[in-house]
C-alpha cells in the first residue's frame, strides 16, 4: 500500500471515529427523570471513592473502572463525588464504548430523589406525579462476556 493509500486510509478512520462516540451530557434531577423514563436500558454507574459506597451504596450500579462498557444501546448513568468528576467519568465511559453517558448534577443526593420519586425535584411541576423506573441488572460489561448464547 503506497503512502497516499496509507494516508486516505488514515484519513477516512479518523473522519469515522467521531461517529462511534457516545455523548455526554451532566444532567440534572428533572433531566435525569426525563432521561429514565425512556424504554431503554440503562447502566447506573458508581465513581465515588470507596468509603461512600459502602456508607450509601447505590442499588445495581457497578464500580467505575476504566473497561466500563454500557451494552449496545444502552446508556450509563454516572454518580460522582462531585458534578466535574461526574462529567469527566461520563465523557471517558462516552469516548471509550461509543454509547451515551451522562453524569448525575448533584450526585448521590439527586440520584436519591429521583430514585425515591419524593417530588421534590427542582423546577417540576407541584402537579406533577412522581414517576418510578426500573433499572435492569446486567447492563454494563465489565470484561469478558460470562454466557455466550447460540
Amino acid at each position: 500500500m503506497g503512502r497516499i493509500s496509507k494516508g486516505l486510509a488514515l484519513t477516512a478512520w479518523a473522519m469515522a471515529m467521531p461517529a462511534l462516540a457516545g455523548t455526554s451530557a451532566l444532567l440534572d434531577a428533572v433531566q435525569l427523570k426525563e432521561m429514565l423514563k425512556k424504554d431503554q436500558p440503562c447502566c447506573v454507574v458508581d465513581a465515588r471513592p470507596e468509603v461512600k459506597r459502602k456508607l450509601y451504596p447505590i442499588a445495581f450500579a457497578v464500580v467505575y473502572s476504566t473497561n466500563i462498557k454500557p451494552k449496545a444501546g444502552a446508556y450509563a448513568v454516572v454518580i460522582g463525588d462531585s458534578d466535574q468528576q461526574s462529567l469527566e467519568t461520563a465523557q471517558t465511559i462516552s469516548r471509550r464504548s461509543g454509547e451515551n453517558a451522562y453524569a448525575v448534577k448533584g450526585g448521590y443526593a439527586a440520584w436519591q430523589k429521583v430514585a425515591q420519586g419524593d417530588g421534590k425535584i427542582p423546577g417540576a411541576p407541584t402537579t406533577a406525579t412522581p414517576q418510578s423506573f426500573i433499572i435492569p441488572s446486567n447492563t454494563c460489561e465489565t470484561g469478558p462476556a460470562l454466557h455466550e448464547y447460540k
